[in-house]
């Protein structure tokens, strides 16, 4: 079977900027939504329907996530549900607990990437192809998706990852929808239970209210929405839920 994945990061600054940290700004998550392709054109569809009936225009993501938009993006998170197969996983990481200069050679372009080999290795099957789209991203080394689509690719000894591209996520709905999924498990760990943007909290309900449970870490095994918060005090292992 054929996959489509599109990725993208929140909040990445923190890996570089340590002195951005605070209460409320300390995870950073790099995620992505996994499409089968039989899907995509439908999903897409879908999508453009619902923009059309709540007259939203322009691109979609958490950061637009308002009071009077919030119906449109509440049946957003509505239509991700529906469709059983398409899937979100997402690597949560501690910002306070990185250290370039130790586990990186001070190349947070190094350890940024590593995070997303984190994201795809324990998500892909050797039986499947896929197809990475992450967002646009000034590589100081051009090479990094090459690497990456290599050393993904010797896990199963094969070419599981057909392509690993950058794309414009302003011309791609499935890469802004990643997105506003992403932005609300984001604003769940930064803020817990302080929030105070109503629109962005009801997004995150309804996501909680799908689940059937709260946005945390998940057990390894969690399809639909798979949230693996890494402990990099205890070299990369997983945060299981309590």
């Amino acid at each position: 079977m054929v996959f489509d994945i599109y990725c993208d990061e929140s909040r990445q600054d923190l890996l570089v900027r340590k002195e951005s940290i605070t209460q409320h700004n300390r995870f950073v998550c790099i995620g992505g939504l996994m499409v089968p392709r039989e899907q995509r054109k439908i999903l897409k569809e879908k999508i453009i329907n619902l923009k059309v009936k709540h007259s939203v225009f322009g691109e979609l993501k958490w950061g637009n996530v308002s009071n009077n938009k919030m119906e449109f993006y509440l049946e957003l998170i509505d239509l991700f549900f529906e469709h059983e197969e398409v899937t979100f996983r997402t690597v949560v990481i501690d910002a306070t607990e990185i250290d370039n200069e130790v586990f990186n050679q001070n190349d947070h372009e190094l350890g940024y990437y590593k995070f997303y080999y984190q994201l795809l290795a324990h998500w892909i099957e050797c039986d499947d192809t896929y197809c990475v789209f992450t967002d646009f991203k000034t590589n100081k080394d051009r090479n990094r998706l090459n690497e990456l689509k290599n050393i993904c690719n010797k896990i199963y000894h094969k070419d599981n990852l057909a392509v690993v591209q950058a794309i414009n996520s302003k011309e791609s709905l499935l890469l802004q929808l990643q997105n506003v999924i992403m932005g609300a498990i984001g604003y769940k760990f930064n803020f817990g239970e302080s929030g105070t943007a109503k629109a962005k909290i009801e997004v995150v309900k309804r996501i909680e209210y799908k689940l059937g449970q709260p946005l945390s870490p998940t057990d390894k095994v969690a399809k639909k929405v798979n949230i693996f918060k890494i402990n990099l005090k205890k070299g990369g292992k997983r945060n299981e839920p309590s």
